[in-house]
């Protein structure tokens, strides 16, 4: 049995894709969303640095403005003091100019002579988001603040009305994020943390005030971040990026063909393709020096034949039912540091459609023996109706595998120290390169290891595949 350790295809590595970016609207820190609306993330964020900061931060959302460039970005997160996360921008701001919120001055700072910098975005999102539909958040505004801000978590009472609420998140000295009151605020009331000083405010006499939080400014791959998310959470990759968010369910689809072209920059021996409903598959491989050095095509169509004879004749050309291969290895690439990786999955008059490649590096951990066993572990469900009439809804599966492996005593350490270290990791695991059903790209729950004598010895191996 061989094992693939994956490369982590990343942003930098898929340098071109037939397959457009275009399952729902960009992301825009400037767009208030309704409940439900799904965006796409394709940039991700950069980082913007100063060697003045603004005397007042700047907040999640703020359009940021060069006052001589007239460029803009967006505020994701501050860092520091002197940095911060952007998205959104317009172009290059003027080394030296005043960088801020227009008509703010205390949002405005004036730059020295090599600042703002921008560091580019390295690792880019590709994922998909939905609003979250959330009714019990509001903004809480006052006109006298805490003398020391309110912290989330942190109940706050009207003193006279004796009504609550909850802080959620600070955003600005008179401005807070708070979530389920119980009842209205009296205007002009101190509000606070009951019993301490420091944590009350006596409000004016047309404050505090609540408004409905609406979904803008929020970054979702911030916001999901929280064990709690406020307003957003993630359905998954990019179309584009299905191929590679190590989930086998999810496919990237295309009509006709998908191409992906990839410089990893690593060498690799090994790509598998998991889930695939083609009819062929061209993988070329490109060095900037030698030339092609890999080319081949892989049919994906195959016949199944029954009966004691097994054969190919006319008869069985004709009537009997051909299946499409859904996971191949090739296990024979010579690996090159620098190579250009060519991909073509084709379905002429179709949709082409892959749930995983995996590029890497294979290990040989031992000569799979017979009596495996295969199957699935199926996720669909049945539920019943009121008239007791039964339903199955059709749901994830996932592949297993059990093998007992030979190897050499020599070895025993070895694959003993692998093994343990390969713990929790997915891998393509490959007892065979004849057929689908001994390719599993998933992790091992347990295996053992047996001695019986000087020279061999049986590793028992339990797999089981991603869904």
């Amino acid at each position: 049995m061989k094992v693939i350790r994956p490369i982590t295809i990343t942003d930098v590595m898929l340098t071109s894709s037939n397959v457009p970016e275009a399952d729902y609207p960009e992301f825009s820190l400037g767009t208030t969303y309704s409940p439900e609306t799904r965006v796409i993330d394709t940039t991700g964020v950069e980082i913007l640095t100063l060697d003045v900061a603004p005397a007042t931060a700047w907040i999640p959302g703020r359009l940021i403005t060069g006052q001589s460039s007239g460029k803009t970005c967006r505020i994701v997160d501050k860092l520091t003091t002197l940095t911060y996360q952007i998205r959104e921008r317009a172009g290059p701001f003027t080394p030296g100019e005043v960088i801020g919120v227009t008509g703010t001055p205390a949002e405005l700072a004036d730059q020295g002579a090599a600042f703002p910098k921008v560091t580019p975005a390295t690792d880019k999102v590709h994922k998909i988001y939905e609003s979250i539909p959330n009714t019990s958040l509001e903004i809480l505004t006052l006109d006298v603040a805490p003398s020391i801000p309110w912290l989330p978590n942190w109940t706050l009472t009207g003193q006279t009305s004796l009504q609550t609420c909850v802080v959620v998140q600070y955003i600005a000295n008179l401005t807070y994020l708070v979530k389920d009151r119980t009842g209205a605020f009296t205007l002009g009331e101190v509000i606070g943390v009951t019993g301490t000083a420091v944590l009350l405010a006596d409000q004016g006499a047309a404050n505090p005030t609540f408004a409905v939080a609406q979904n803008v400014g929020h970054y979702p791959a911030i916001d999901c971040l929280r064990s709690d998310p406020l307003w957003w959470k993630e359905i998954g990759a990019t179309n584009r990026w299905k191929a590679f968010d190590n989930k086998v369910g999810s496919q990237t689809s295309q009509v006709t063909s998908i191409t992906y072209t990839i410089t990893p920059g690593t060498p690799f021996d090994s790509i598998a393709f998991i889930n695939i409903d083609a009819v062929s598959i061209r993988i070329v491989l490109t060095d900037p020096v030698a030339g092609v050095v890999y080319d081949k095509t892989v049919n994906l169509l195959t016949t199944i034949i029954t009966g004691a004879a097994a054969t190919m004749d006319w008869y069985t050309y004709f009537f009997s039912s051909i299946f499409k291969i859904t996971d191949f290895v090739k296990l024979d690439i010579t690996p090159y540091l620098n190579a250009v990786l060519d991909i073509t999955i084709t379905y002429t008059g179709g949709t082409a459609k892959v749930g995983a490649i995996v590029l890497g590096l294979q290990t040989n951990l031992g000569i799979m023996k017979y009596n495996h066993t295969i199957g699935i572990h199926d996720y669909s469900t049945k539920t019943v109706d009121a008239a007791g009439v039964y339903s199955v809804a059709a749901g994830a599966f996932s592949k297993r595998l059990s093998c007992d492996l030979t190897i050499q005593n020599s070895s025993l350490d070895e694959i003993q120290n692998l093994l343990a270290f390969l713990r929790a990791n997915i891998l393509v695991w490959v007892g065979s390169e004849t057929y689908s059903s001994l390719i599993v790209y998933g992790y091992y729950k347990d295996f053992s290891i047996v001695v019986p004598g000087p020279t061999k010895a049986e590793c028992t191996l339990e797999i089981e595949g991603l869904t």
